[in-house]
């Protein structure tokens, strides 16, 4: 390829040189320079041309071109999820949602994608609209739908959307999908208090099964991933062994318990 580009402005120099040869060469002739601006001008478009030409022959930079526009949302598609998601109309946000989905199945990722998750995650909760001062976008359906597709985009910038829901939403079928979401993306030490924080919220209001199972898979597989359960985790988790929920959910709390001791005691 570079040997190509030095051919072509090889080819450049002599057109150019061979150009201006043949133009009069009276100082300040706007023959000249009219001549000189058009030689250049072709010159520059036929360098242009090879280059392009050329690397569309090398396999390499072919299977470049193709693995980048595989990856990359259509534009027409950015521009739906934008105007949609942050559309007043249920029935569009959900269409936002569906389109989010197919393209994450696809593995095409964009920061305006990230974006309208962002702003679905947090509708109802941080994103409000009053009328007549009452909140009329609490849509849990919509928040639980976006930590789901949070879940699928992964890495920190969507990390960090579940931490700020975490500390914000307050349905449990909201949290629950956000909890199943992060523990995709991966829990880290300093995410302990706001797990914490968030299920003595969430106890102080009715004690959640399916959100407490959540929670704790959330730390079984933080902790069999190498992640050392703080004081304050085990103090969570024998309180969801000893409270009121269902028993399978006690069940599971002092099983983590006994796995805790053992990792701890290796």
């Amino acid at each position: 390829m570079i040997r190509v580009i030095r051919v072509a402005a090889v080819r450049a120099f002599f057109m150019l040189e061979f150009g201006w040869l043949a133009i009069p060469r009276r100082h300040g002739s706007p023959c000249k320079t009219a001549l000189k601006t058009g030689v250049f001008i072709a010159v520059f478009f036929l360098a242009l041309q090879t280059m392009q030409t050329v690397a569309a022959q090398e396999p390499g930079v072919e299977r470049d071109v193709e693995t980048e526009q595989s990856y990359s949302p259509d534009m027409a598609d950015l521009i739906l999820i934008t105007e949609q998601s942050r559309s007043s109309e249920l029935k569009l946000k959900n269409n936002a949602l569906a389109l989010i989905a197919r393209l994450l199945a696809q593995n095409k990722k964009n920061p305006e994608i990230l974006e309208a998750l962002e702003f679905l995650a947090l509708e109802g909760t941080v994103n409000m609209r009053r009328v007549n001062g009452k909140v009329v976008n609490t849509y849990p359906d919509i928040r639980a739908k976006a930590a789901t597709c949070l879940g699928d985009y992964g890495g920190e910038g969507a990390r960090k959307i579940l931490i700020q829901m975490l500390k914000v939403e307050s349905d449990g079928m909201a949290l629950t999908p956000a909890l199943y979401a992060f523990a995709k993306i991966g829990v880290i030490a300093e995410d302990e208090i706001v797990l914490n924080d968030m299920m003595r919220r969430v106890e102080a209001r009715r004690p959640d099964n399916l959100l407490a199972l959540a929670y704790l898979d959330a730390l079984e597989q933080y902790s069999e991933q190498g992640g050392k359960i703080n004081l304050a985790t085990r103090q969570t988790i024998s309180r969801i062994s000893q409270g009121a929920y269902a028993s399978v959910v006690k069940k599971k709390a002092r099983s983590l318990l006994e796995k805790l001791n053992a990792y701890r005691e290796r």
